[in-house]
């Protein structure tokens, strides 16, 4: 299943033990690295600060999030491998989007992800109003605090003009009409 971001927040978190709700998803940690999300920063009622959920704990994702029990949900302190994702300063939503030669293409204003491996697949640009072109998570080469870096993008239509220009254009061969009265070997 492909999720974007926006739609991911506000998403239920049921437990399939007693089949109780145990928060909503409030927002998504990422490993700017791989392009993976690594867990979900849950809104619980039993709690007035955010919880998280590690996606290893993930048992389905669907119209819910489906986890095996509540004690998956922990504080953000209290699981010491999300500590370096919890200092990370690099971040995906909000950021500008740049190619390597420097060509800001916009801010990243969402991204899609698959919700069973969990990894980044696509970013959204948008520059003013207007949405940009989707880029696939494969164009990213660095996240750094001050922007994402991708491939350098070539509008299809310049990159259908440059192989129009290496082409040669075909040879023709003259057509000779003969005059009349005379045939094609006496010209």
């Amino acid at each position: 299943m492909h999720l974007l971001h926006s739609t991911a927040i506000g998403n239920e978190v049921i437990d399939e033990a007693d089949h109780q709700l145990q928060g909503v998803v409030a927002e998504i940690l990422l490993d700017p690295d791989r392009g993976k999300i690594v867990a979900l920063f849950i809104a619980s009622p039993l709690s007035r600060d955010f919880l998280v959920l590690q996606t290893q704990d993930i048992l389905s994702w669907g119209q819910r999030i489906h986890i095996a029990e509540g004690e998956r949900i922990a504080p953000p302190q209290d699981i010491l491998r999300l500590a370096p994702f919890l200092e990370e300063r690099r971040k995906m939503l909000g950021q500008r989007i740049q190619t390597k030669s420097g060509i800001v293409i916009g801010k990243c204003i969402d991204f899609q992800f698959n919700a069973e491996r969990f990894n980044v697949e696509w970013i959204f640009p948008r520059k003013l109003l207007r949405k940009g072109i989707p880029l696939p998570a494969t164009d990213i080469l660095e996240v750094t605090e001050e922007a994402i870096i991708v491939k350098d993008q070539t509008p299809k239509e310049e990159k259908v003009a440059a192989e129009e220009e290496i082409m040669e254009p075909a040879k023709l061969e003259p057509i000779i009409t003969p005059a009349p009265g005379r045939s094609v070997e006496e010209c």
